[in-house]
């Protein structure tokens, strides 16, 4: 809650502008500010959405919250019209759905693209890229440690996506799973190192599909104390049983509930249920069940997206990725971020060398400094329209 007796302007009319609302209240919120012109005149949660022109005059009235992702383009955007009067709304920065409502629909605040050109066409596109663009310069010869770890331990999903280039009908990759003397030699890695950025064990598949995905959780959750554990999946093979048992470990729970027209499949009704039976555990403070369409137009993957034929030209973008993340495959091979889904990049091996050895190894070394030249110089990243803070 901003701390002056000033009107506020919420800067991002998204999914985290309209959180920023409901925390603020309607009183103290006089409008919602936004850079698409297309919005400008329109009303999300009733509160208008205006451009610049239209505080201009006024600007010293107000007191403005940046809720979005893209906060350094927004600070150049409030600097470049002589407004210093702001802070960052960061309650949704350390989740991936920051959310009251145990089911999401996330179409109800961002535009589902109707076509690639649409896509391609984005102003969360062009936002994105100038975003991503600029953390690069910012991290570009740091030595840090990665604050998000995906390891994957079964590489299959149950999944026909048509965006996913490893769903169940297309998946080229020999069927793996992790031994568990892989899994618990990077978890103790971790805790060596009192690891407190973002762990799960999912990555490019369903995680429920290895049975021993709670045993895991169980065991990282002992010993990762400070980690944000969460965990994503489709919530298919979601029993009651295993659901208790993993938000009893996981910070977040995050289950797409994968149906084209937007209805709760079995398991989710049953989750639902359960939920409103049991409001004093407070499940949905954990837990967001995200109403997703298998057929919809996603990034490209790096040119992999089963469902994408028209990809532009990334070449001389950069991408933050390999400066935030590591992805480990079950047979311990290091990818070259999450985008790698078959595995075409490997930037190291955790069954011989250790995990800082890697990230801080030659191969990491190189990508990163690839990137900040451009994506042409690195694999087929110059193909890859995902923008993300990683």
């Amino acid at each position: 809650m901003p701390a002056t007796d000033k009107k506020v302007i919420i800067f991002g009319a998204g999914m985290h502008g309209q959180q920023a609302l409901k925390m603020m209240g309607d009183e103290k919120v006089a409008y919602f500010l936004d850079n698409n012109a297309a919005k400008h005149g329109t009303f999300c949660n009733g509160k208008e959405i205006v451009g610049f022109d239209k505080i201009e005059a006024d600007k010293d009235k107000y007191h403005f919250v940046i809720a979005s992702q893209y906060i350094s383009s927004m600070k150049q955007d409030l600097a470049a019209h002589g407004i210093s009067d702001y802070e960052v709304f960061r309650n949704y920065l350390f989740s991936y759905y920051e959310t009251p409502e145990l089911v999401f629909n996330p179409y109800e605040s961002v535009h589902e693209a109707s076509s690639e050109k649409e896509w391609n066409e984005s102003e969360k596109l062009r936002y994105s890229r100038k975003e991503v663009f600029e953390e690069v310069e910012e991290l570009y010869g740091k030595d840090q440690l990665f604050n998000h770890i995906e390891i994957e331990t079964i590489n299959r999903c149950n999944g026909t996506c048509a965006f996913c280039p490893v769903n169940r009908n297309v998946d080229p990759r020999e069927e793996t799973k992790m031994s568990e003397e892989l899994f618990y030699s990077i978890v103790d890695q971790l805790s060596a190192m009192d690891y407190s950025g973002k762990f799960t064990t999912f990555s490019n598949n369903e995680p429920l599909l290895d049975e021993r995905i709670i045993e895991f959780n169980r065991y990282a959750r002992a010993k990762l104390p400070k980690a944000r554990m969460h965990l994503f999946s489709n919530g298919t093979l979601m029993t009651i049983d295993k659901f208790i048992a993993l938000t009893d470990i996981l910070d977040e729970l995050v289950i797409d509930n994968y149906q084209q027209d937007l209805k709760l499949i079995k398991p989710c009704q049953e989750i639902k249920e359960y939920v409103d039976l049991n409001p004093e555990l407070e499940l949905n403070k954990k837990v967001t069940i995200v109403l997703r369409k298998p057929n919809e137009i996603l990034t490209s993957r790096g040119g992999d997206a089963p469902n994408r034929e028209t990809i532009g030209d990334y070449s001389d973008d950069r991408c933050v990725l390999p400066y935030k993340q590591m992805i480990v495959r079950p047979d311990g091979k290091v990818s070259l971020c999450c985008n790698d889904a078959t595995g075409k990049f490997t930037l190291g091996d955790l069954t011989t060398e250790s995990i800082k050895d890697v990230w801080f190894g030659t191969r990491f070394k190189k990508v990163r400094e690839a990137l900040y030249k451009g994506r042409k110089y690195c694999g087929n990243c110059k193909m890859c329209d995902t923008f993300t803070g990683g």
